[in-house]
């Protein structure tokens, strides 16, 4: 199979520079057409495209950057039971840079299941799965689910007391498994945090990352769109929460201790549900395998040509009945006050937890046949009015004056960071950092304008 890198459609006419790169994109077509590096048509938008739309291509992004900083933190990383935690801090406030890419990586994961997510619902909504993708779609909710779970299994093998305390829940599912779950426990958990946490490690850095290869590939259509204005953003964006935020080492696991923490965002939603006391395999298993069966069966359930959510009313409403029941059930379960107690391990009520998300729900499919996406019949009849499109041309000149002095502030803040870093401040260094990367990602805007303005 030919594989070509599809960079532009059109014959660039942007002047010199554009010449020169569109010679340059063919001579190393021609050059990587006949070999595996190149497996998909990237497409460099010349204008301004909604990044709704290529969610996924950001995932896989950011999924690449996670393999680079991973990579980098194995040569540190001991994954053993009394040097795993002391090896993370010693990255983190020893080895050079290594407050850096553990940074990255810890803000980049968070970043992937975010896009992940926001990517499901933008396919949902736009009902892009109808258009021939079930296997694309069902292969994504899969690619998300085992991405949630490479993010649990990374943040485990810190070994502290947040990460035993999901370690903790997670073998009690294990455990509580019906018919297997006897079975599993000792395969995938071993005899002990020694067995453990080698497990957790061979998943995390291998067996997890390869199922996800293999399923992005055949998830991800050919055609992608490469937006490096938003690519900078996005990348800028996990540096600056690094900068802000800077991932902290939490305090070392000792058994003696009782566990006192709430486990990451993105599984505070299952810790609501466990929190109330409910059965563990139900709460902690079986309905977020209920909410993953929904999304995986929406392409064979909802078989009307329709795309538009306005016009796909009760889906429309499952779909933010979804939406409201993660943010809310996350929050909670992020803001739950945990306890040590011998008695019972019930901190949140359940008989004011389990009826208001009924009331959620069902203001939810109120809303949405009301006001959000009412029957064709309750819709006020508007003639479609035209409205012309937004375009913005920067005249050459112009262009160049603002990209010599965006590189000018990116040559004085690389000073600024590089200060910063001699003085012990790494998280303001980091910070400089992301910034510099979204310049340039804002002088790549100011350029393609620019060419657009020159044809």
């Amino acid at each position: 199979m030919a594989l070509v890198v599809l960079m532009s459609q059109q014959k660039s006419e942007a002047g010199p520079l554009g010449r020169v790169f569109d010679e340059f994109v063919k001579w190393l077509v021609e050059r990587l057409e006949r070999t595996p590096i190149v497996t998909f048509r990237f497409q460099i938008p010349r204008v301004t495209v909604s990044p709704f739309g290529y969610l996924g291509t950001l995932t896989g992004i950011v999924f690449l950057l996670l393999g680079v900083t991973g990579a980098l933190l194995m040569l540190y990383y001991r994954p053993d039971v009394t040097q795993a935690y002391n090896s993370v801090k010693q990255i983190q406030e020893e080895i050079a840079f290594g407050f850096f890419i553990r940074n990255i990586h810890y803000h980049a994961s968070n970043a992937m299941v975010f896009l992940a997510i926001a990517h499901l619902f933008y396919q949902y909504f736009s009902g892009r799965f109808k258009v021939k993708n079930e296997v694309i779609w069902v292969t994504g909710v899969i690619l998300g689910t085992v991405t949630v779970i490479e993010a649990f299994t990374g943040y485990d093998l810190i070994l502290n007391q947040r990460a035993m305390l999901a370690v903790n829940i997670a073998v009690g599912l294990t455990n509580s498994a019906p018919f297997l779950g006897e079975q599993l426990a000792p395969l995938l958990l071993g005899g002990g945090l020694y067995d453990l946490i080698i497990r957790f490690y061979a998943l995390h850095v291998f067996i997890l990352p390869m199922v996800m290869l293999l399923l992005a590939l055949v998830h991800f259509p050919r055609n992608l769109v490469f937006d490096p204005p938003v690519v900078a953003g996005v990348i800028g964006a996990i540096l600056i929460a690094g900068g802000l935020y800077p991932v902290d080492l939490g305090i070392k696991y000792d058994p003696t201790r009782g566990i006192v923490e709430v486990p990451e965002w993105y599984l505070t939603g299952i810790y609501a549900f466990l929190r109330t006391g409910l059965e563990r395999f139900t709460a902690g298993a079986f309905l977020p395998l209920l909410f993953i069966l929904f999304f995986l069966l929406v392409p064979f359930v909802d078989r009307s040509k329709k795309l538009s959510w306005k016009e796909r009313p009760f889906f429309t409403a499952a779909g933010i009945s979804s939406i409201v029941l993660i943010i809310v059930t996350t929050v909670w379960g992020f803001y739950t006050t945990p306890r040590v107690d011998a008695f019972t391990a019930v901190y949140i009520e359940p008989l004011i937890f389990y009826p208001l998300l009924a009331f959620l729900v069902a203001a939810s499919f109120i809303i949405s046949y009301k006001f959000i996406a009412p029957p064709p019949s309750a819709r006020p009849q508007k003639p479609p009015v035209r409205t012309r499109p937004i375009t913005f041309q920067l005249p050459y000149p112009w262009a160049v004056r603002i990209i010599m002095g965006v590189l000018a502030a990116i040559g004085i803040l690389s000073l600024v960071a590089f200060q910063n870093y001699l003085d012990g401040l790494k998280n303001l260094a980091l910070f400089n950092l992301g910034v510099i990367v979204m310049l340039f990602g804002a002088i790549a805007h100011v350029y393609r304008h620019a060419m657009q303005a020159v044809k």
